[in-house]
């Protein structure tokens, strides 16, 4: 008899740390509180760009609480980016060129399925069609705000020959 009460005791304790210690959801809520400026670990000055980016965010649109995560590399950008795990990415065009010269289907993919919101001095802010236009042009609007406010991070420089296109939203928003 006290053999089973041991036993019973023993499934119940190992249950409250099974059940009780699973993250799984939390990923999913920190996700939807912040907004997560992904970059790659192997684009050249991205990480620093994409803090900095997030500092500015923060400033002029706090409520988007901006947060960076950094990808290991084109090829884990690209899946996180089109699943819709992380929305918005932040990429230099050298790294989209290296990424079209090593992995060109992780680059296939990402031109398939993504937008140019805005375009800086060397990076490319960009997002995936799941991501709303109403938040396009909330960020279009915090950084051009930044911008006139004379943040030179935040100057936007339009390019004719993108190798991911602008967005409707954008395109609309700055009337080219």
């Amino acid at each position: 008899m006290k053999m089973i009460y041991k036993i019973k005791l023993f499934i119940i304790a190992i249950s409250f740390f099974i059940f009780g210690h699973a993250p799984w959801g939390q990923h999913e809520v920190y996700r939807q509180m912040h907004m997560l400026l992904m970059c790659s670990k192997t684009d050249t000055g991205a990480f620093e760009f994409t803090k900095n980016l997030a500092l500015l965010l923060d400033e002029y649109l706090p409520e988007a609480k901006a947060r960076v995560a950094r990808a290991r590399d084109g090829e884990r950008l690209t899946n996180l980016l089109i699943t819709n795990q992380i929305p918005l990415a932040v990429v230099s065009s050298s790294f989209l060129v290296d990424l079209q010269k090593d992995n060109l289907k992780s680059f296939n993919e990402l031109q398939e399925n993504s937008y140019t919101i805005y375009t800086f001095k060397k990076m490319s802010l960009i997002t995936n069609h799941e991501f709303p236009e109403k938040f396009i042009s909330f960020i279009m609007q915090a950084l051009l705000k930044a911008s006139h406010d004379k943040h030179d991070i935040a100057k936007f420089y339009k390019r004719e020959n993108l190798i991911i296109n602008y967005n409707d939203a954008v395109l609309n928003g700055f009337e080219f």
